[in-house]
């Protein structure tokens, strides 16, 4: 009688075992996909961000002064959310720029940059506007 009672109370044992065991793993499992849903919902809102911001270079006056170029480009912003301008390039070299600007949604801004080179008149220019969230208006300049 003694055997029967040891063979009931392993099984017992056994099944508390597994089941713990079990739970841990849900509840471990539970926070992960927590985690993983957030960091995706994130992910998605930084995209819609970066998919409402339209913008646009309409205008670009390029002027020489002291043996360097100064570039004033007019941006125009068609999207639904403010866009923020950060960073201006002209033909591959940076050009520094005098502040960061925000363009309200159907706003227009000059944006202005200057490079320590002098550009040739007359010459092509390759210029890149650049915004916070990353997105980029491409134009060719004539200098």
């Amino acid at each position: 009688m003694a055997e029967g009672i040891s063979e009931i109370v392993a099984t017992l044992m056994m099944l508390v075992i597994v089941s713990s065991i079990g739970i841990g793993l849900y509840v471990y499992s539970m926070g992960y996909f927590t985690t993983t849903a957030s960091a995706l919902g994130e992910v998605s809102r930084l995209d819609v961000n970066t998919l409402r911001e339209r913008f646009a270079v309409v205008d670009v006056i390029v002027s020489r002064s002291g043996g360097g170029t100064e570039v004033s480009a007019a941006v125009y912003n068609y999207g639904k959310t403010t866009v923020t301008l950060q960073m201006m390039f002209l033909n591959g070299t940076q050009l520094a720029v005098s502040d960061v600007e925000r363009v309200p949604p159907g706003g227009l801004i000059w944006f202005n940059g200057s490079v320590p080179v002098t550009i040739p008149e007359g010459s092509l220019c390759y210029l890149r506007v650049v915004s916070a969230l990353g997105n980029v208006h491409e134009t060719v300049v004539v200098s």
